[in-house]
């Protein structure tokens, strides 16, 4: 018992003093909550009232708001962001993966109560960073995206059992423009296995797009991420087992390629804002990359790197479409919902795809679809007919048939046309050639009434005529105005000596003889007589001096006398000539010069003449714009000697020829020159022997230097001459 109260004791002692402890740490708590208070509290008081701010949303691109809605929802973003779309291998799921945008407060399951969805679970991705929304749907859908400022809308519509499509009029029961009664399905082909390796990798160059052809042993079902300048493509379920090319096509700049979670990544390095498309058909995915298209009226999806439009003839609106070994008919159908208009198919059109196409214009997927199955169409206001190209070469075959059956019932009838300015065989063998005749109807043409008359159907005569207000037309001319100028210089330089010794009232042997020439300024004549040649009053000028003693009885007489003369001319013709278009015009101009010809077998001399003739020939053709191009050919010929030929003299000539082809504006003009010509001679005379003397020679010789030159220009201005 003592034991028992000694231990109650104890016990009773320790659950007091746990209390005293607690009570201490409660008041410990308490007295360190209103000193933390009290900090807050006048760190608050010190701040200004500017700095108080909301907290902030998360800097990058966030999620703003989700809105459902029947049969679509609305996902905002406070930024411009890039996505892509897939299906599942569940027909009830459709994934939206937003590349590099932050979930922000929507990252729990959102529950529908709008028809077509049932809910909607969101999550955020590390690596790659990416918010990844599963949309899970009451029925098996296809979903339609739409992109436009900062919001991604995304349509679902139902499929059928028979995988068509059903829409608002074939779910109220109306029935939409152009459609019809679904054909009886073919017999169901053979799908393909599930691929387990990726086996090739290649290129397909065309001239606007480069194809990177993906294949395996089987089906994939890849998924596309498209980031800056790359292009990530995810296969599943597949091992590699292909060599990837060492060489790369332009604007691709490199494959690489790993293994990630039980997945096959291969990443395509792009050249700056390249394009492309992906697409899966049978064993194969396509990957086709293609240069930008410079127009900035297209809509930028994203932040610039998600723009798949290859070529500029595509304007249609974007969807994107999965669809794995779906019969075509239905997706026809589809795309006459997406579009507008009504599509009519022909009952020959069967067939199975499997595609995958990311946000790429409705009239370019169409027009895939019908370059694979070999397909063509016709447009006709908002009807769009596809049928099989042997289809519409039969109905063409049909109608050229029915139309010449139908030109063979109709009566012949014979009309004239009178030809006013074309040659009249000219004009009939352009409408032979035209074939624009029926193969009943005839042609015939008359010269002297210059008329042309035409046996056929009645419905030819309008081709006839058309015909005829192209070719009969006058033609054009042209006025060619020439300006021949000729430049020629001469150059004389003549130098000379005369000298002679006299004496005033007596005789010497060396004073001039009465034999020699006067000088020109004394009178007198010199024993040395080598006057500058052409020397004389107003031509020249010397100068004389020499007393030899005082008393002037004898004397040397020394008379140097100079030339030089320059003579400069300028020939100049104006010559004009018309010509018509496409005709040669002649310009010529110089001298006949006559030579005699002998007749060997008669002995008979007769006189010829050779043209020594500057030539121009100018040929003018006048362009759809107004413009002239001339073919031009000038010649220039000048005698230089003469010769003699069994006794004739005859002339030597020199000669220069030039042909051009230029175009010019009409008045403008053309200018030929560098035809240029000179000539240098140079003579001397003097007492032979004392006239090569060293330095002394010149007191017993004459110099003349003569120099010549000449140049030819020539300017060509053609003018059209406007019909008044």
């Amino acid at each position: 018992m003592r034991v028992m109260a000694k231990d109650e004791k104890r016990k009773a002692v320790i659950n007091k003093q746990e209390a005293n402890d607690k009570g201490h740490c409660w008041r410990l708590f308490f007295l360190y909550s209103l000193m933390s208070f009290c900090l807050i509290f006048i760190m608050s008081a010190c701040a200004t009232t500017g700095d108080v701010k909301e907290s902030a949303i998360p800097e990058g691109k966030v999620i703003t708001a989700i809105d459902l809605q029947d049969y679509s929802v609305i996902v905002k973003v406070n930024k411009p962001f890039s996505y892509a779309l897939y299906k599942s291998d569940d027909p009830y799921k459709v994934i939206v993966e937003l590349l590099d945008v932050n979930s922000g407060v929507f990252n729990k399951k959102i529950v529908s109560d709008k028809a077509g969805i049932t809910e909607i679970i969101p999550s955020q991705i590390a690596s790659p960073f990416m918010t990844r929304l599963e949309i899970l749907l009451q029925t098996p859908t296809t979903a339609e995206p739409e992109y436009k400022d900062n919001e991604l809308k995304i349509r679902v519509r139902e499929v059928s059992p028979k995988g068509e499509v059903i829409t608002e009029a074939t779910r109220t029961g109306e029935e939409m423009p152009g459609m019809r009664e679904p054909e009886p399905a073919e017999p169901e082909r053979e799908a393909l296995q599930k691929a387990t390796e990726i086996t090739s990798i290649s290129y397909e160059k065309t001239p606007d797009v480069t194809k990177v052809l993906v294949k395996g042993n089987g089906s994939m079902n890849p998924s596309v991420l498209p980031l800056e300048n790359r292009l990530v493509v995810d296969v599943p379920g597949v091992d590699m087992n292909a060599q990837i090319p060492s060489e790369v096509v332009s604007p691709l700049k490199g494959i690489r390629s790993g293994k990630n979670d039980g997945q096959v990544r291969l990443v395509f390095d792009l050249k700056e804002k390249t394009v492309f498309d992906v697409t899966t058909i049978g064993d194969t995915i396509v990957v086709a990359l293609s240069s930008p298209i410079a127009d900035n009226s297209k809509e930028k999806i994203g932040t610039g790197d998600f723009t798949p439009a290859t070529e500029s003839k595509f304007g249609g609106k974007r969807i994107s479409l999965d669809f794995q070994d779906a019969d075509i008919v239905p997706i026809f159908r589809l795309l006459a919902d997406i579009s507008g208009y009504n599509i009519v198919v022909s009952p020959e059109v069967k067939g199975k795809l499997t595609m995958k196409l990311l946000n790429v214009p409705w009239d370019q997927a169409l027009d895939i679809i019908l370059k694979t199955f070999s397909l063509g169409k016709t447009v006709e206001n908002n009807i769009i007919r596809i049928a099989p190209h042997t289809a519409f070469a039969k109905e063409s075959e049909e109608a050229a048939k029915a139309k010449e059956s139908e030109m063979r019932a109709v009566p012949l009838d014979t009309k004239i046309f009178p030809i006013s300015y074309a040659d009249i065989k000219d004009i009939e063998k352009a409408i032979k050639d035209a074939k624009i005749l029926s193969p009943r109807g005839s042609i015939s043409v008359d010269k002297r009434t210059s008329s042309l008359t035409v046996n056929d159907v009645a419905s030819v005569f309008s081709q006839v005529e058309s015909l005829l207000r192209t070719l009969d037309k006058p033609t054009p001319q042209v006025l060619i105005e020439a300006r021949i100028v000729e430049l020629s210089t001469s150059d004389v330089v003549s130098l000379g000596i005369q000298w002679g010794v006299s004496q005033t009232g007596g005789s010497t042997p060396f004073r001039g003889f009465s034999g020699l020439t006067p000088a020109p300024f004394t009178g007198k004549n010199f024993m040395v007589d080598f006057p500058a040649s052409g020397v004389g009053a107003g031509a020249g000028s010397g100068f004389a001096f020499g007393i030899l003693n005082s008393s002037r009885t004898e004397g040397l007489s020394l008379q140097l006398s100079a030339l030089e003369r320059l003579d400069r001319s300028k020939l100049i013709s104006n010559p004009r000539v018309v010509t018509a278009d496409n005709e040669k015009a002649s310009i010529m101009q110089g001298t006949s010069v006559p030579y005699p010809k002998v007749y060997v077998s008669s002995g008979q001399i007769l006189v010829e003449y050779k043209d020594v003739v500057i030539l121009i020939e100018v040929t003018p053709h006048i362009t759809p714009t107004g413009d002239v191009t001339t073919l031009v050919f000038v010649k220039k010929e000048d005698i230089l000697s003469e010769t003699a030929i069994a006794g004739s003299t005859v002339p030597v000539t020199s000669k220069i020829e030039s042909s051009s082809k230029v175009l010019v504006q009409t008045g403008e003009t053309i200018v030929i020159g560098g035809i240029l010509k000179k000539t240098e001679k140079e003579g001397f005379s003097g007492v032979p022997g004392l006239m090569r003397l060293p330095v002394l020679g010149w007191l017993f010789k004459t110099k003349t230097t003569t120099e010549q030159t000449s140049e030819l220009l020539i300017f060509i201005t053609p003018r059209v001459l406007e019909r008044t």
